[in-house]
């Protein structure tokens, strides 16, 4: 299956600052995570979305990195029966509710960590737990920082095989096993700072 998961599919819980910096809160995010899958033999495409993932980034002095989880049963492909066999008998969200995609660790250039920036098409890695499975996954992502706004977008692929999910076959189709992710987002920035005295 062909298809886009965002940053973001995929995460866990919030990831506090070791040292002085800045946490992007994804709690209070705004915007889109979505997948896109191609069906074999016809051209049909499947596009499934949601909001943002939950959890945050943390600027530090020397990194920018963090954690984010995604809940698989707010996913919607636009078609009821389509989204009742997606999320129970594929995904089997009951048992597996969340995609989590951490530690995420973002190729930004230190020197920027702590200063208003853009950068477009940078790296990033991180391990995807999905399915019950853990697997590394790399991507891309760009991001704009602006006085208390960080706003980006990101992108990177999957494979259905390689998280023991089964490809989707109905009325003859079946979905190719690499799916596409992506995601746009906006949130906002708050300092993070240690408890130790200065």
């Amino acid at each position: 299956m062909n298809g886009t998961i965002s940053i973001f599919a995929f995460l866990l819980a919030s990831v506090h600052a070791a040292v002085a910096g800045t946490t992007a809160d994804f709690s209070h995010a705004q915007g889109s995570l979505e997948f896109r899958a191609v069906g074999k033999p016809s051209a049909l495409k499947i596009v499934g979305k949601s909001g943002v993932p939950t959890g945050s980034l943390v600027f530090s002095k020397d990194s920018l990195g963090g954690a984010l989880s995604l809940s698989l049963d707010g996913l919607d492909t636009g078609i009821e029966l389509r989204n009742h066999h997606m999320k129970e008998k594929y995904l089997e969200t009951k048992t597996f509710p969340q995609a989590t995609l951490y530690p995420l660790n973002i190729g930004i250039p230190k020197e920027k960590m702590l200063t208003d920036f853009e950068v477009s098409g940078a790296a990033f890695t991180g391990n995807l737990l999905l399915h019950g499975v853990e697997k590394p996954v790399a991507g891309k992502v760009s991001l704009k920082r602006t006085g208390p706004t960080l706003t980006g977008d990101a992108s990177f692929q999957i494979k259905l095989s390689d998280f023991g999910i089964a490809v989707p076959s109905f009325m003859g189709i079946t979905v190719a096993d690499t799916v596409d992710v992506t995601t746009s987002f906006k949130a906002p920035l708050a300092d993070a700072v240690t408890s130790s005295s200065k």
